[in-house]
This record gives structure tokens, C-alpha cells and sequence, in this order.
């Protein structure tokens, strides 16, 4: 495992049943994603269907993965995450919004483990740091085994003082 590798692992919390997630919304996404991927090491994005999540969209973006040179869209940003940015992302490149290496280095190491993580962080990145969150990474990917979009699901937005 590379120092990069190490530093951002350390920040994460492995999940590999539901009882590693902490908050019921995020471990009742990560138990949907589960069933969807079934044998595979992760489900494609054809796979989710966004009518049997209704409750959970407002907390969910996707992320296009774009390869060579590495970069990530936001395809989708749920209603009460655009909320409490302060802002609508759908559309934009993350290097266009946070020069911040924190998240980057979070959705690398997502596309090169293959796997999920869950989070509890700051919004440091959008000059937020006083309002908190809960994250669980998701990646989705194509035929051959590549991650071609990310599912976060985020809850629990909070301010330092509470």
C-alpha cells in the first residue's frame, strides 16, 4: 500500500456488512447497493433505479469517473445536499469547485480499491468547514470491472456547535 494509499485509508472506516454504517439512511442505501451487485464485486449504474429510492435521492450525488487525465463530474446532486453546499454542482468538475486534495484523494482511492468506505468529515472543501457530515462511497462500474461513476450517499449535516 503506497503512503497515499495509507493516508487516506486511515481516514476511512471499511464497510463490509450493514452494521459498519453508523446511520440507518446511509446503511439502508449501502444494503440496496448491496442486492444490486450481487456477485460482482460492484453494480453497474443501469442497475440502480431510482424509483426503488425515492426517500434516499435528496441525499445522493453521482460522480462521472473520467480517465486520462482523472477527473470527476457531478452528474446528479440530491436536493438537500445542494441545500447545504450552497450551491448546485450538477454539471461541474470537482477541480472547478475545491482545490482541496481530501475529497479527490477519497474518490482515487474508491476507483483503484473497488470498494465502499464510509466517512465522517467536513465541508472544509467548499469553505464549509463548520458543517459536518456523513458519507458512504459507493462505486459503480461497467462490464469489464472498471469504475465508471461513484454513488455517495450523505446525511447528517450538522454544524460545529451541535
Amino acid at each position: 500500500m503506497s503512503t497515499s494509499d495509507y493516508a487516506v485509508q486511515s481516514q476511512l472506516t471499511a464497510v463490509n456488512q450493514p452494521q459498519d454504517i453508523p446511520v440507518s439512511l446511509l446503511r439502508d442505501l449501502y444494503e440496496y447497493w448491496q442486492g444490486k451487485k450481487g456477485n460482482r464485486k460492484m453494480p453497474s449504474r443501469p442497475d440502480i433505479c431510482p424509483t426503488e429510492i425515492i426517500d434516499l435521492l435528496p441525499k445522493i450525488i453521482l460522480i462521472d469517473v473520467e480517465y486520462e487525465p482523472q477527473r470527476f463530474r457531478f452528474r446528479l446532486v440530491g436536493t438537500d445536499v445542494v441545500r447545504v453546499m450552497g450551491q448546485d454542482a450538477t454539471g461541474k468538475y470537482l477541480d472547478e469547485l475545491s482545490s482541496n486534495p481530501a475529497v479527490h484523494d477519497r474518490l482515487s482511492w474508491l476507483i483503484r480499491q473497488k470498494t465502499t468506505y464510509y466517512v465522517t468529515s467536513q465541508l472544509d472543501w467548499l469553505n464549509r468547514s463548520f458543517q459536518k457530515y456523513h458519507v458512504l462511497g459507493l462505486p459503480l462500474g461497467d462490464e469489464a470491472g472498471n469504475v465508471n461513476m461513484i454513488m455517495y450517499g450523505i446525511d447528517q449535516f450538522y454544524g460545529a456547535g451541535k
